[in-house]
C-alpha cells in the first residue's frame, strides 16, 4: 500500500473541507439563533407599540367619553329627583314622557 502525493493531497483537502463545513454549520446556527432572538425582540417591541397606540387612540378617548356620560347621567338623575319638588309637576311633559318610558320598560323586561 503506497500512497502517492495525489491521494495524500486529496485526503488533506477532504479533511479540511469537512472541518470547514462543521465550522460553517455552527456559525450558521449561531447566526440563525441571533436572528431569531432579534426577531422575537422586534415582535415584542412592535406588540408594545401596538398596545400603546391602542390605549392612546381608543381606550383614552372612550374613557373620556364615559366620564362625560357618567357626569351627564348624574345631572339627569339629580334633575329627575327634583321633579317632585316642582310646582308644575302635574302638567310637566318631560315627567309624563319619563313615566311612559318607565312603564314600557317595566312591561318589557328583556331590555
Amino acid at each position: 500500500m503506497t500512497f502517492d502525493l495525489t491521494q495524500i493531497i486529496l485526503a488533506i483537502t477532504t479533511l479540511l473541507s469537512l472541518c470547514g463545513w462543521f465550522v460553517n454549520g455552527r456559525k450558521h446556527r449561531k447566526e440563525t439563533e441571533a436572528i431569531d432572538a432579534d426577531n422575537k425582540q422586534k415582535e415584542f417591541e412592535l406588540g408594545k407599540q401596538y398596545i400603546g397606540e391602542f390605549k392612546e387612540n381608543i381606550v383614552k378617548p372612550l374613557q373620556t367619553e364615559m366620564k362625560g356620560l357618567k357626569n351627564e347621567v348624574k345631572k339627569l338623575h339629580k334633575a329627575i329627583d327634583r321633579v317632585n319638588d316642582c310646582s308644575h309637576r302635574d302638567n310637566c311633559p318631560v315627567r309624563a314622557e319619563l313615566q311612559k318610558q318607565q312603564a314600557a320598560d317595566d312591561n318589557n323586561p328583556e331590555k
